[in-house]
This record gives C-alpha cells, structure tokens and sequence, in this order.
C-alpha cells in the first residue's frame, strides 16, 4: 500500500517482492538493486516479526530519501525498540545457516550507516 510521496506502508509481509520492485523503480536505482531489496527486506522482515510481533493488523512505515550521494531508508514499526544492540552486531559461525539471527548483521554488511532511534531503523547507502 502506498500512502505520502516517499512512504510505503505495509500491514504484514504479503507482496513483499512487487513493492520493492516498484520501490527499486521509483528509486531509480537498478544497478544497486539487489542490496536495496536484500536490506529492505530484512528490516521488514524484522519489523513485523520482532517490533509488531508478527500481527498483520499492525503497519510497518518505510520512508526513504534519496539524493545525487546517498539514500536514506528509515523502517518504523509499532514496537519499543531493539534491547541489546551489541548483541547484533557480529553472527556466530555456528549458527550462520540457521533460518533467522542473521538481519541486522546482514543490514549492517550491505548499508553505509545504521542508526537506531525509538522503534525505526535508519539506513543510509551512499551511491555509487
């Protein structure tokens, strides 16, 4: 769903796919694509699983910037935050292969920036 010039909103994680494709369009940025889809996805992702506890009924805010040097991608869910940022910011070998742990680390490898602030995360790729 679409609402302000520079802002999706997203009740769940349906159609995920066709929404970055169309936000990939707008940006106008195909040649960084897949680490525009690969780190929105993931803040997505987490936001519905861990800010709005998986419930469809609850939005996700994407807002982004984007200038001639750089993007600004910020992801606002309903919860209180991320507790122990520390914890995210290096993924254990040993569990590399599990099926979740790994997207805040993933976001920090494929963004410039990141800065949590309430219950958003801001990401910021500079363009190349």
């Amino acid at each position: 769903m679409r609402n302000a010039e520079n802002e999706m909103i997203f009740y769940g994680l349906d159609n995920i796919n066709n929404k970055l494709d169309e936000l990939v369009e707008t940006l106008n940025l195909k040649s960084q694509c897949f680490e525009i889809k690969l780190i929105v996805s993931e803040a997505l992702n987490n936001s519905f699983v861990h800010g709005n506890k998986s419930d469809k009924n609850k939005p996700i805010y994407m807002k982004w910037e984007l200038d001639e040097k750089k993007l600004i991608l910020t992801v606002t869910d309903c919860g209180s935050g991320i507790e122990n940022l520390e914890s995210h910011k290096e993924i254990n070998e040993d569990n590399i292969l599990e099926e979740s742990g790994r997207g805040l680390y993933i976001i920090r490898c494929y963004t410039d920036e990141v800065e949590f602030k309430d219950n958003s995360i801001i990401m910021k790729k500079y363009i190349s």
